[in-house]
C-alpha cells in the first residue's frame, strides 16, 4: 500500500500546546469516523487532558 502524502504543515505559531495525530492512510480521520486508534487519542484527551507524543501516528484500518 502507498503511504498517505505528508500532512499539511502547521502555520507558525498555530496549535501552541497542541499534538497532530497523523493517519497512515487516505482521507481525513475524524473522530466519529470508527477509526480505532485517533478516537483512541482523542478520548484520552478529552477525558485525562493529556496530548499524544508529538509525531503520532496511527496505521490504516
Amino acid at each position: 500500500m502507498a503511504k498517505a502524502r505528508p500532512p499539511t504543515p502547521r502555520r507558525a505559531g498555530a496549535g501552541r500546546g497542541a499534538v497532530t495525530v497523523g493517519y497512515d492512510g487516505p482521507g481525513h480521520v475524524m473522530y466519529l469516523s470508527g477509526k480505532k486508534c485517533p478516537i483512541e487519542h482523542a478520548t484520552r484527551y478529552l477525558t485525562t487532558l493529556r496530548l499524544p507524543v508529538p509525531g503520532t501516528v496511527c496505521p490504516a484500518e
